[in-house]
């Protein structure tokens, strides 16, 4: 059976993960399809964001996308407060969980200066070292919800998430 578009965006996230694709992709299908069903799905989630009654279309739908990942470990929301040690135990984390074989080495980003999004550019060296780069998904928030693509896939995932109305930056 072919994947539709939607199981092939979310794959770049899920890789061999195949439950978590499947998974993924239906949440998001529900709020694709149906967002004021999906609001109601997920309210307690959405709730747990400080985000009550309806939201706009492309919010909820970005909310989706990162709470989806989340929730099969496949996303991370990184704070100022993270170590570089933390944030490279969590994409190890997001790594293992997408089958992906590589992890960064435990120093990868040891001695680095700076915090949220000034250490965005060093997390992307790193993870390009291993065919890998880094996703910041579009949230307004006090955190920086990341994500890991393939490299060579960078472009495919800039091209799908604005053709099925997902906002996130791929570096």
């Amino acid at each position: 059976m072919n994947p539709t578009p939607l199981q092939q965006f979310v794959q770049h996230f899920t890789g061999a993960n195949a439950a978590a694709t499947e998974r993924v992709s239906a949440r998001l299908a529900l709020v694709l399809a149906d967002p004021e069903a999906y609001q109601t799905e997920f309210a307690e989630e959405l709730a747990e964001r400080g985000m009550a009654g309806a939201l706009p279309a492309q919010e909820l739908r970005d909310v989706a996308l990162l709470d989806a990942l989340l929730a099969d470990d496949l996303a991370w929301e990184s704070d100022e407060q993270d170590t570089p040690a933390e944030l490279t135990e969590a994409l190890n984390d997001i790594l293992a969980q997408q089958g992906q074989g590589v992890a960064l080495a435990p120093g990868a980003l040891a001695g680095r200066r700076g915090a949220g999004p000034e250490q965005l550019d060093a997390v992307q060296d790193a993870l390009e070292a291993l065919g890998r780069a880094l996703v910041l998904f579009t949230l307004d928030s006090d955190v920086f919800p990341l994500g890991v693509v393939a490299d060579a896939q960078a472009e495919a995932v800039r091209q799908q998430a604005g053709a099925l109305g997902f906002g996130l930056t791929v570096y």
